[in-house]
């Protein structure tokens, strides 16, 4: 992605995503390590809840990571559109590093593979949008 999404991506922490099966969206929070050379986003959450079954039926999701702020000038943020898949490996030792205590729940490790993203900065130009598409 651009440097500047990466930059924002990684600082963060709290991923807002939503899913949708059979017409019903459902939206869950969730932790996570960002994987720069993938543009993945890397997150724990038990095979068992809702938006985990809905996302393994229909893998097209969607999210947002944004700082909290009332200030319209202060307003920085980033929207996602992806595929959910499970982590690979490599993407597992990626999550584990930025929260080592996660190892001991042994947790079920996802990823959201990010294919478009628009991110918001208005401190930098005030309502600017920044485009970016994974190449196909």
């Amino acid at each position: 992605m651009y440097e500047e999404i990466d930059k924002f991506v990684k600082k963060m922490h709290l991923l807002s995503f939503c899913v949708s099966f059979d017409n019903k969206p459902y939206c869950a929070s969730a932790f996570y390590a960002y994987d720069e050379k993938n543009s993945s986003l890397i997150f724990a959450s038990d095979e068992k809840t809702s938006h985990i079954q809905m996302a393994l039926k229909n893998t097209i999701v969607s999210g947002i990571i944004h700082l909290d702020t009332k200030i319209v000038g202060n307003i920085k943020g980033v929207q996602l559109l992806g595929k959910f898949k499970k982590a690979d490996e490599g993407q597992k030792k990626i999550y584990f590093k930025r929260f080592p205590y996660a190892l001991a729940l042994k947790p079920n490790i996802w990823c959201m593979e990010i294919s478009w993203a628009k991110f918001t900065n208005n401190k930098a130009i005030f309502g600017k949008k920044l485009i970016w598409e994974k190449a196909k």
